[in-house]
């Protein structure tokens, strides 16, 4: 049967399916070159005018955070907390009042670790690290430097950050409640210490609207924080990358 069906055989030769394959590759990868480029061809000039006047956006953010080490007044003395870098996630609202003004909202979410090396009433110290929850909020004005796609800007704002950690070194604390159908309802959960603190920010960044309707952000600033039972202001400094969409 072979002898008589030499074509049979020719047919599934590897060699011959190994460049139908890279056929097949580099048509894949032609259709996607053209597809970039046709994209990028629609993309404008960042150096053409753009009017932002009377536009709203929402967009998502992403955050690098660090912090300068924050120092508490605790009953056996001073102590020192450090934060270490962490990341933060969020949304955004922004509204333009004309092409150079613009007023916006962002809200962030995240977890951060604290290390502190707590004073103890002999004398000593007690090493200490907690998870915490971050929820910040803020509100900022924008100043665009030029009316083009690709603009410098400036920003400035208020806000309040949220903290929160659990205390399980601590024995769990009992909650009660009354309920109108079973009576009073009691359980125990380990205790939650929180603080809620005014904030203040400034920055300065690049903003590009690549098309009508898609813009990014690229921002450094920093943040400035006054806990309620720490000495001074802490600073934090923050890296901030956003993507949304304008209409």
């Amino acid at each position: 049967m072979t002898a008589n069906h030499p074509s049979v055989m020719r047919t599934f030769k590897p060699y011959k399916t190994g460049r139908d394959l890279r056929g097949y590759r580099l048509w894949i990868l032609f259709l996607f070159a053209a597809t970039i480029l046709k994209s990028l061809a629609q993309i404008p000039y960042a150096t053409e005018p753009f009017e932002r006047a009377q536009r709203s956006e929402v967009y998502g953010i992403g955050q690098y955070l660090h912090s300068d080490d924050i120092v508490f007044n605790g009953p056996d003395g001073d102590f020192k907390v450090e934060m270490d870098d962490t990341g933060l996630g969020g949304f955004g609202f922004a509204y333009h009042f004309n092409t150079y003004f613009s007023v916006r909202s962002e809200f962030m979410f995240g977890g951060a670790e604290f290390n502190s090396d707590f004073p103890t009433a002999d004398g000593g110290t007690v090493r200490l690290e907690r998870d915490a929850f971050i929820h910040t909020g803020r509100v900022n004005v924008d100043y665009n430097i030029i009316n083009r796609r690709l603009t410098p800007f400036v920003t400035a704002g208020i806000g309040y950050q949220y903290l929160e950690t659990d205390l399980d070194t601590l024995p769990p604390v009992d909650y009660c409640w009354w309920d109108p159908w079973w009576g009073w309802v009691c359980t125990s959960a380990e205790p939650v210490a929180s603080t809620t603190d005014f904030t203040w920010n400034a920055g300065a960044g690049l903003r590009w609207d690549i098309t009508d309707y898609l813009f990014i952000k690229l921002m450094g600033g920093v943040n400035w924080i006054a806990y309620g039972d720490a000495e001074g202001i802490n600073t934090n400094i923050e890296g901030v990358f956003a993507i949304g969409w304008t209409f």
